[in-house]
């Protein structure tokens, strides 16, 4: 298995020409379909390369293991989904907390719709530990960014609200990914009333 540093050099592998950079699109992308159609313990390098409508060896030459490619696609994934958040900033300026609230989970639900692998990616056992963190930090951060922009402010309880809202996320992603679950809306519904009612209580 390759070493944490390793996974958290992939831009040192990036292709700096424009065609290598389609080309890991397309087998990033087609990572995405295998990765949701089989799940990630399952897929293979062959799979994706055929999928991909690529030679094994063209494969191996950008991602040289499974671990490599998901890290790359999963990291691609939360800068979209970071983006995402950055963009609403915009949206919420002086709203309501419990309507900021609302509108990063609409931002959430539309992601994983577009993204359905994005749950597969978020369960490996093989992540990071260090770039775990430093993922979580980031979207803390700009979740913190949002509910900043609430009025009335949410006042010295934001940072704790930020980590308790980022939580919820993790929760509504790994439901996604449970078989039992298979993405229950009911547990998004709960869960954002659950937000709402503490929101509510942090600006009354």
């Amino acid at each position: 298995m390759p070493s944490q540093k390793a996974s958290l050099d992939l831009t040192k592998r990036s292709p700096k020409q424009k065609r290598g950079r389609e080309r890991v699109a397309v087998l990033t992308e087609a990572a995405a379909r295998v990765f949701l159609d089989k799940g990630y313990e399952a897929a293979t390098m062959t799979e994706i390369a055929a999928e991909a409508k690529s030679s094994i060896g063209s494969l191996y030459q950008f991602f040289p293991t499974k671990v490599l490619l998901a890290e790359a696609l999963h990291l691609e994934r939360l800068r979209q989904l970071n983006a995402a958040l950055v963009d609403l900033q915009a949206c919420v300026e002086g709203k309501r907390a419990t309507e900021i609230g609302d509108a990063i989970f609409a931002r959430l639900g539309a992601f994983l719709e577009e993204h359905r692998e994005f749950p597969v990616l978020a369960a490996r056992r093989d992540i990071p530990k260090e770039r775990k963190v430093q993922s979580r930090a980031e979207l803390r951060g700009n979740i913190t960014a949002l509910l900043r922009k609430a009025a009335p402010s949410i006042g010295d309880d934001v940072d704790l609200l930020a980590a308790l809202v980022l939580e919820l996320l993790r929760i509504i992603v790994t439901a996604a990914h449970d078989p039992d679950l298979g993405g229950d809306p009911r547990i998004t519904a709960e869960l954002r009333g659950m937000l709402r009612k503490r929101l509510e209580e942090a600006t009354s």
